[in-house]
């Protein structure tokens, strides 16, 4: 498993699976209120005010730069966790 860690296509279907769980959480939270809890990726902000979309376009694989690839990888893997 560690050869896929920084892989352009792992990366992409875990991109589009936090973007399908943030909407499922946008979904609940329109019906029931966001849940305000400190983010566990980034203790020091409430997890529902987030701005996902930054942080997709920030920790996205960069061709040339495998550490930095691997590094956005795992931070992907800890948003979901987050989430």
């Amino acid at each position: 498993m560690a050869h896929l860690l920084g892989h352009p296509g792992s990366m992409a279907s875990l991109r589009a699976d936090l973007r399908d769980l943030q909407g499922a959480i946008s979904d609940v939270s329109s019906r029931a209120g966001p849940a305000r809890f400190p983010s566990w990726k980034f203790p020091d902000q409430v997890s529902c005010e987030l701005d996902l979309a930054a942080l997709l376009e920030r920790y996205d694989y960069t061709e040339g730069d495998p550490e930095f690839s691997q590094h956005a990888h795992v931070v992907l893997l800890e948003l979901l966790v987050d989430r």
